[in-house]
């Protein structure tokens, strides 16, 4: 086999492997490294050490409840924090998604106070609670005093959205009313295909974790997992970093008690999201190729919105891409079909030239010049393609919309595995087919080398998501049909030449 071939031969089986693993292999990974904190200002930060162990007094008499139409928030009389932080509109295990953990030694928004004697009263006694509705938001205000001192906190819930307020009232002695508000401990472990901890946007830039740095300025912040999140943000920067203590990780933000900061907690979904702070959709991320790839999902729901199924809009968007890419994939096969057919002439220039590769080269490209082929014209038209598949790659893989989203038969999670791997197996037969159909200019033996791959992909695509896998399969449908087509079209105009 000649040396071009090979590098052709190698660059196919790359592209596919591109595909699967490039996420793994080539997105950079988090790095400790620290962040510039140009224009940061000398403001105290959290001290775990002393609010270790406060959230996990309350009991069910120490707890309140309020509601929106998204969420259900369980707040602790003793600290003022939030217990737990359900989503309504989405389940895990048939209970309600919990962003906080209930078990946590520090709840939701604990504040600690750069005042020790403010943080003397907020340590000691319950709050009390009021709470009304108003306009559709539901508001709780809780209320500790000591003297003439008074800590107000004030949760204000509205959909996916609220409000934390804290206010200090105070006619005996002036105080300072600078408190750090913090969130923690995790959300769970990071895998190769998802970041679960911190991320903030900072100076435009999406940073995770040892990376957001401490006492820095913040477009928001947030705790996320693959679909969900909890993220403060204000109509100007805030103030805050990430702190990693004992395994777990935090996330603060240093503000005054005259001014309120808003929070999002709800699914990693951009449409909506974005309604309620529009950089808050750069948390929706799908890998480097992210540009193409939000296109791709907002198509991708608005099939949904006609057919109603997310499994047959997969379908659907990757008959559409086909079609799309179909001037291309057609000059691929073309190409590579006049590759296969110029073999035997290949064949007869290399016994000729046998051990004399310069005259073989020279040989070898007057053929090609000849029959006017190019050796490259089979691989390129795929790799333009890579891309997008790398961005519906992400997309099918991380989109919130895919979560619990049933198909037919037994497939009813198209963001879970198939429990009894059957499309997998015919994703392995589709390739296999496909595989035989294609042009080959390979010799036998690496023929049969390359007959493995449709197994080892089968093996590997056990553990995706279903709506990859269907995904695949539907590719390689298309593609076996094209190629019939294009076979025809082919011979039929090699026949009229």
């Amino acid at each position: 086999m000649q040396e071009n071939e090979k590098r052709i031969l190698i660059a196919v089986v790359l592209t596919v492997l591109i595909i699967v693993f490039y996420d793994y292999f080539f997105m950079p990974k988090t790095q400790n490294v620290q962040t510039n904190t140009t224009n940061q200002t000398a403001k105290f930060e959290p001290n775990l050490k002393n609010i270790e162990g406060t959230s996990s007094q309350s009991t069910k008499n120490t707890i309140v409840n309020i509601n929106s139409n998204d969420l259900e928030i369980n707040i602790s009389k003793i600290d003022g924090t939030i217990k737990n932080l359900y989503i309504k509109t989405y389940k895990q295990d048939n209970k309600y998604v919990n962003l906080a953990d209930p078990n946590a030694k520090t709840g939701l928004f604990y504040t600690q106070f750069e005042d020790p004697t403010l943080q003397k009263i907020s340590e000691h006694g319950q709050y009390i609670v009021d709470v009304k509705r108003l306009d559709g938001k539901t508001i709780a205000t809780l209320t500790k005093s000591d003297g003439d001192i008074k800590i107000i906190k004030r949760y204000t819930v509205k959909n996916y959205g609220l409000t934390f307020e804290t206010k200090i009232v105070n006619n005996a002695q002036a105080l300072n009313s600078n408190y750090i508000l913090l969130l923690g401990e995790n959300f769970g472990k990071s895998t190769k295909d998802s970041h679960v901890g911190a991320v903030a946007l900072i100076n435009d830039k999406i940073k995770t974790d040892k990376d957001i740095g401490s006492g820095v300025n913040l477009s928001w912040i947030a705790l996320e997992d693959k679909y969900f999140c909890v993220a403060l943000y204000d109509s100007n920067p805030l103030h805050g970093g990430f702190k990693e203590i004992n395994a777990n990780k935090y996330i603060y933000v240093d503000s005054n008690a005259q001014k309120s900061i808003s929070v999002y907690a709800g699914p990693k979904s951009g449409g909506i999201i974005s309604a309620y702070n529009p950089k808050l959709d750069r948390i929706v991320r799908f890998g480097t190729f992210g540009f193409i790839g939000k296109p791709l999902l907002y198509v991708l729901k608005y099939l949904y919105s006609i057919v109603g199924n997310y499994g047959i809009a997969i379908i659907l968007l990757t008959f559409l891409i086909r079609l799309i890419f179909y001037p291309l994939t057609y000059k691929s096969f073309k190409s590579m079909k006049e590759m296969a057919n110029l073999q035997p002439q290949l064949k007869e220039l290399q016994l000729k030239h046998k051990g004399k590769p310069e005259l073989l080269n020279k040989a070898t490209m007057e053929l090609y010049k000849k029959h006017k082929v190019n050796p490259l014209g089979g691989c390129l038209p795929i790799l333009i393609q890579i891309p997008v598949f790398i961005a519906l790659y992400n997309v099918l893989l991380n989109a919130i919309e895919l979560r619990h989203a049933p198909f037919i038969f037994w497939i009813t999670d198209l963001s879970a595995k198939d429990p009894y791997y059957i499309t997998p197996i015919i994703m392995g037969i589709t390739m296999f087919i496909q595989q035989k159909l294609s042009p080959s200019t390979l010799d036998p033996m690496q023929a049969k080398i390359m007959l493995f791959l449709p197994i080892i992909f089968t093996i590997m695509f056990m553990g995706f998501p279903s709506g990859l896998v269907i995904y695949w399969i539907a590719n390689n449908v298309f593609t076996i049909i094209q190629q019939l087509i294009d076979t025809r079209l082919i011979k039929s105009k090699s026949k009229v030449k």
